[in-house]
């Protein structure tokens, strides 16, 4: 089956813009209807949970790799892993949830409620991981399902019904639950789940364990980071903060990461230096309105999400930069271990993984959270009970430990013949990006203050629409690529639909 990287990115670049807009509007129903405490718990409640499924890595990245490469078998395998380490991943959250709530002095009964949010995710990250190999595509249709879902109910069970954390917390286990079920039924459908254990698998999988080891230790401390920050700060506040920051860097993850899984694909059958460039300038196209809108906009953000977080306005485009340098990660990150061929007959030698990108690379990786947590835990102890300011020294650690990884990526780059970026566009991106910022100043929009939602909402997003029309109609006279794009989407598009009046040949049984 062949991988589309134009058609797969597409859809998940408009599963995205859609995703971005209702993600906007819940985590402005979740910051509004809760107080910051329980924002905050709500926060933390997200990152205990992600602390577990970086882990999941030590099968699903194997999987992955063997099943591109004609293995069926792993996934069945690797689905048996995901359902026992579920089990035993409940049991350890349970202690670690008691350990936090002692730390808050309240809290343990919503914390408990995260179990079964756990249980999804992890599963989750399976289906996704198989997605990406199959149907690249499924992850723009999943996300389509889940944040649709998500905004109805949080609507339904915090504004209507004023559950409040609970509310906020059904939203998202229920969205979560229908959604993978969705992208079940289809990868079961095309066959690509094979209901087969392999114990062989499991041994050539545990001589690779340390590759994906360090991936998952870089993720755990990633992922936890704010329940890390709450242990060390010892408040909520800090983290309900640091939530408006992270609210912004949602879209430009997700921005990489619809770039990242055909990428991938493609690149463990046949890498190709265009595929990066391509996949590069596509992250840019979004990427660059999304970070010139989050640091004009960044006090009438924080405002929409809610006024109190006013005051917290400067994390947002500080953590923005910070995500846009992690979507590049990503991305050359994807290529370079999507590339590497050292496995392609199965792992036979310990030494040569070792002396590959696929342990170099995430032990660069786990390097660089590491030194953002070496700067950031005494940071955070020097100005402990400044609740903003804390939060302030977590974003700007991040940047810092971010970019180390670039030096090392640039290595593996030139060794693959593939050291490149495209400037020329990224110029003309920047310039663009200008363009909507000065439309942003000069109309007052960066001085708005969403008091009220229904009064003040519909003027910032009149405003965000002109932008946007700015950016791409000056990109589109500027880009030579985009105007190319745009002409293949359409053409692509006009001849599915023509595929759809023709009759279907009638054939004899």
């Amino acid at each position: 089956m062949p991988i589309r990287l134009r058609y797969s990115t597409i859809v998940n670049y408009g599963s995205m813009l859609y995703r971005l807009l209702v993600a906007v509007g819940f985590v402005v129903i979740i910051a509004r209807k809760l107080s910051v405490k329980e924002f905050g718990l709500w926060g933390i409640i997200f990152s205990l949970t992600s602390m577990f499924i970086p882990f999941t890595s030590f099968w699903n990245t194997w999987m992955q790799r063997f099943f591109a490469r004609g293995n069926k078998a792993s996934s069945g395998t690797a689905l048996v892993l995901t359902l026992i380490y579920s089990c035993l991943a409940s049991l350890i959250y349970v202690e670690i949830a008691y350990f936090e709530s002692l730390i808050l002095g309240w809290g343990f009964q919503y914390l408990l409620l995260g179990i079964p949010l756990l249980f999804l995710r992890i599963f989750e990250s399976y289906v996704a991981s198989l997605s990406n190999i199959v149907k690249p595509e499924l992850i723009g249709y999943k996300g389509f399902i889940y944040d649709s879902l998500r905004l109805i109910l949080a609507y339904v069970l915090l504004v209507a019904l004023n559950m409040r954390l609970l509310g906020a917390l059904l939203s998202v286990q229920i969205a979560l639950l229908i959604s993978i079920a969705y992208t079940l039924l289809i990868l079961l459908k095309t066959k690509s789940i094979v209901l087969v254990f392999s114990k062989d698998l499991i041994k050539q999988w545990l001589k690779g364990f340390y590759v994906p080891a360090l991936a998952a230790l870089q993720g755990f401390l990633k992922g936890g980071l704010r329940a890390i920050v709450s242990w060390v700060s010892g408040s909520e506040v800090t983290v309900a903060f640091l939530n408006v920051g992270f609210a912004s860097e949602a879209p430009m993850l997700r921005a990489s990461q619809s770039v990242t899984p055909a990428l991938y694909a493609r690149a463990l059958r046949r890498p190709r230096v265009h595929d990066l460039e391509e996949a590069l300038r596509l992250f840019m196209l979004f990427s660059g309105f999304m970070f010139v809108s989050f640091s004009v906009l960044s006090k009438t953000i924080a405002s929409l999400y809610n006024p109190v977080y006013v005051s917290a306005h400067i994390i947002i485009p500080i953590v923005t930069l910070y995500a846009i340098i992690t979507g590049f990660v990503n991305i050359y990150a994807t290529f370079i271990s999507g590339s590497t061929r050292v496995d392609a007959e199965g792992i036979r030698s310990v030494r040569e993984i070792l002396f590959s990108p696929l342990f170099k690379l995430p032990l660069i990786r786990l390097l660089s959270i590491v030194f953002s947590y070496a700067m950031l835990i005494p940071l955070v102890l020097i100005v402990r009970g400044d609740h903003l300011l804390e939060a302030l020294m977590v974003s700007l650690a991040l940047i810092v430990g971010s970019v180390i990884v670039f030096p090392y990526l640039r290595y593996e780059l030139k060794r693959l013949g593939s050291s490149i970026f495209p400037w020329k566009e990224f110029a003309r991106i920047s310039v663009a990006s200008l363009a909507s910022g000065v439309y942003y100043v000069l109309s007052g929009a960066w001085g708005i203050t969403v008091a009220s939602f229904w009064r003040d909402a519909p003027v910032l997003g009149f405003h965000i629409v002109v932008a946007a029309l700015i950016y791409f109609g000056a990109l589109y006279i500027l880009s030579p690529w985009l105007r190319g794009l745009i002409r293949s989407g359409l053409k692509y598009i006009l001849k599915d639909v023509l595929k759809k009046f023709k009759r279907e040949p009638y054939i004899k049984q």
